[in-house]
């Protein structure tokens, strides 16, 4: 198997980041909430207007700057008027689609990423192929694997995954869905169920040299590689947070090894 890219990660990549302190104001700034040196009894009225206005242009004429600006004027090109021109197709559907829009003006939340736990599987050399229509699909299993994050850590002991490489034009979507079984580190273990479900996009040399154990000096980064997850346990310890959760990752693939970074949904 080819040796992974070097990457440095941080050892509190798992702690919930501090707050820092409070950022100290420049002088400028500072002094803005105390005495200033800004006349706030001044009032706009038209008739102050008026005489700013006429203070503006005695102040052009005597500087030279009016002169200036009346050349600019004459030689500056003549302004040209864009003809108006037909709406496009897609201009024409997009406002169709937004006289449809359902409730536009109540604002939903939008969702928010919070990094969650990392894990690292690695499959089993050997593997089973199935006929699917005009193309096959790859039965692989787990070997052995660990997971670490924010609610725990532990091994994944059980568990395993099918794949399918689908030709796209000129890219390759392999299609993944796995079931891995997760065990805790307690003294008590618990066990958890994960399912993933996603796709690896990329060029298909790339696609296919970095599933090959045998093959090394590919960048498992040069394809992209993202997955949906859901997990379910029994264990009262870990129901209540992981079991009405969602999760997306972002993941490497190389050789007969697969890293999940996982962020949670909220």
């Amino acid at each position: 198997m080819g040796s992974w890219v070097v990457m440095a990660i941080p050892s509190n990549v798992y702690q919930q980041p501090k707050l820092g302190h409070s950022a100290q104001l420049s002088p400028q700034m500072a002094g803005l909430g105390e005495a200033s040196d800004w006349d706030t009894t001044i009032l706009v009225t038209d008739d102050w207007m008026k005489v700013a206005s006429m203070k503006v242009a005695s102040e052009r004429r005597h500087s030279g700057w009016e002169s200036v600006e009346k050349k600019w004027s004459e030689n500056a090109p003549a302004p040209q008027r864009a003809g108006l021109k037909p709406p496009s197709e897609s201009t024409k559907k997009a406002d169709e689609a937004m006289a449809r829009f359902p409730y536009p003006h109540i604002p939903i939340p939008t969702p928010q990423l919070d990094f969650d736990f990392r894990m690292k599987v690695l499959l089993n050399s050997q593997s089973a192929s199935v006929a699917v229509g005009d193309s096959f699909k790859k039965l692989s299993t787990l070997s052995e694997g660990t997971w670490s994050g924010r609610f725990g850590y532990g091994l994944v002991v059980n568990g395993g995954q099918e794949s399918q490489d689908v030709v796209q034009e000129n890219l390759t979507a392999t299609q993944v869905e796995a079931t891995h079984r997760l065990q805790t580190g307690d003294e008590v273990p618990a066990y958890i169920e994960c399912k993933i479900r996603g796709n690896m996009i990329g060029q298909p040399e790339l696609v296919k040299a970095l599933q090959d154990p045998g093959r090394s000096g590919v960048d498992p980064r040069s394809c992209r590689f993202r997955v949906f997850i859901t997990m379910k346990t029994s264990d009262e310890r870990y129901a209540n947070k992981l079991n009405a959760g969602m999760w997306v990752g972002s993941c490497l693939w190389k050789g007969l090894e697969i890293i999940y970074d996982v962020y949670r949904i909220s």
